[in-house]
């Protein structure tokens, strides 16, 4: 049992979440750099990578970015072979972006040493435990995705 109280329990995990937040932008940015890319362009290919018919409509509703830096993203990864623009199987009118996977294999290298060690510590938690963690964190990324959609609503009025 904790000696903090519940409100400062809140803020002390309030101050981790935000510590681990960082922590992660400067990975995704160090892994980013290694490949040329900016962390923007990044997180773009992780979206094309999870999101089947992906279009840039849809980055730029995601991400908050105008429709010009989404050109710029695409064109970036394009170029460099993370991804391709294909015209939809179902819709021939749309276009959508489809990810090569020539850089996957070095991707997987840099993020497993990082799997491995995340892999170690969750190991120290059990099956009740890493669920009640997997709600929290899926709740907060909703949360977060709301957030942002609200943020970048405001900045465009």
């Amino acid at each position: 049992m904790s000696s903090k109280s519940r409100p400062e329990l809140i803020e002390s995990l309030m101050k981790a979440m935000r510590d681990q937040a960082g922590r992660g932008l400067m990975l995704h940015g160090a892994i980013a750099e290694r490949f040329g890319l900016n962390f923007t362009d990044l997180k773009c290919l992780d979206l094309a990578r999870s999101e089947p018919e992906l279009t840039a409509g849809r980055i730029a509703a995601v991400t908050g970015l105008s429709t010009s830096a989404v050109t710029a993203v695409l064109d970036r990864l394009e170029r460099r072979g993370f991804l391709e623009r294909q015209r939809s199987a179902a819709d021939r009118r749309k276009v959508v972006v489809v990810p090569t996977g020539n850089h996957d294999a070095e991707i997987q290298e840099i993020f497993s040493g990082f799997g491995k060690e995340v892999t170690t510590v969750l190991g120290d938690y059990g099956d009740e435990q890493l669920a009640f963690l997997l709600e929290v964190v899926q709740r907060l990324n909703g949360a977060a995705e709301q957030a942002a959609a609200r943020i970048t609503a405001d900045n465009r009025n």
